[in-house]
């Protein structure tokens, strides 16, 4: 076959209902996978078995099965797709190699990669793309997306050590306005059981697995009665609101050193309370194989050095007692 004379295959819709039918030996399993109708399988099949002039299935009422000439289909038809999604992921991934690609929430992306982004900029190369993917829920295990190269998650277990950075080590502590640590100044000074008639700033919806306000009563105490909660669905909110007066909020050591310093928000308690936990970089798969991706790593891993010096497990609890 030269150039000029072109491919003769079947549509592409065809080919992939084939291969679902064919793997699956059932047409309604194949729809399902498709999110199509069994009906719409059927004719893929049917249009296609009338193009090759052949029979590709035996049907029955117990099901189908693949004749001699579908097995022989079958085999090509699969290399084939095989091979275009190598070649298209392949491709793909040249077309980026001046590109990286973070996967994070809106949380993450607003105070933990912003306040870095010109050092990171630097550190990449000017002609390099920083690319964001934001989400606006918590991320679980690698995201589906996959241009990913980069995962900033609260959950790397499992993760190889060379493929994770930590990011950020957890110590956590209440904030609250000026304004409004003066009004309350007295139940402030006394312990957290007395706290109940405070306003307590908070996430209506699962965080990505930081600490939760129920940690640090776990450490600091707790109020001796419920005290009245307000719910944000993003945690930029929950310190907005904090700066406003209308609560305290749990916050992060140096997430909130720019508000402390400019006096939006005053901390409360004895000090930061220190967990094991902490937010990491994380390698996806396309990320391994990317210079330029473990080049970014390796920024996360020195900011987090910086920020948070390396300590002896000796040091690490789960929840520790208030630190400075």
């Amino acid at each position: 076959m030269n150039g000029r004379d072109g491919y003769r295959i079947p549509s592409t819709s065809a080919l992939i209902a084939f291969e679902s039918a064919a793997r699956h030996a059932n047409f309604t399993l194949a729809a399902r996978e498709l999110r199509t109708s069994q009906a719409a399988v059927s004719r893929q099949i049917a249009k296609l078995e009338a193009w090759l002039s052949a029979r590709l299935f035996d049907r029955s009422r117990a099901g189908v099965t693949l004749t001699d000439a579908g097995k022989r289909f079958r085999d090509g038809v699969a290399a084939g797709l095989a091979a275009i999604h190598r070649g298209a992921a392949e491709a793909a991934e040249l077309s980026q190699a001046d590109q990286v690609v973070i996967a994070c929430s809106h949380d993450a992306s607003h105070f933990l990669i912003m306040p870095h982004y010109h050092a990171l900029r630097q550190v990449l190369g000017g002609e390099v793309r920083i690319r964001i993917l934001t989400y606006h829920h918590s991320v679980q295990g690698l995201p589906r997306d996959p241009s990913a190269d980069i995962l900033l998650t609260w959950d790397a277990a499992g993760v190889a050590p060379e493929d994770r950075a930590s990011v950020i080590k957890e110590a956590i502590r209440p904030v609250c306005s000026p304004a409004y640590a003066a009004t309350h100044a007295r139940t402030l000074a006394g312990p957290v059981a007395g706290w109940s008639g405070l306003t307590f700033l908070d996430l209506v919806r699962p965080n990505e697995g930081w600490a939760s306000w129920e940690d640090w009563f776990a450490v600091a105490g707790s109020p001796d009665e419920t005290p009245r909660r307000v719910g944000f669905d993003s945690y930029t909110f929950v310190l907005e609101a904090a700066a406003a007066g209308h609560g305290i909020a749990l916050a992060w050591r140096h997430l909130i050193e720019r508000s402390l310093e400019s006096g939006a928000l005053v901390a409360l308690g004895d000090g930061f309370v220190e967990t094991d936990n902490g937010c990491s970089g994380v390698l996806t798969e396309k990320g391994r194989r990317k210079p330029l991706a473990r080049r970014c790593l390796a920024f996360f891993d020195a900011v987090g050095s910086a920020v948070f010096p390396r300590r002896g497990h000796q040091d690490q609890q789960v929840l520790g007692s208030p630190i400075p």
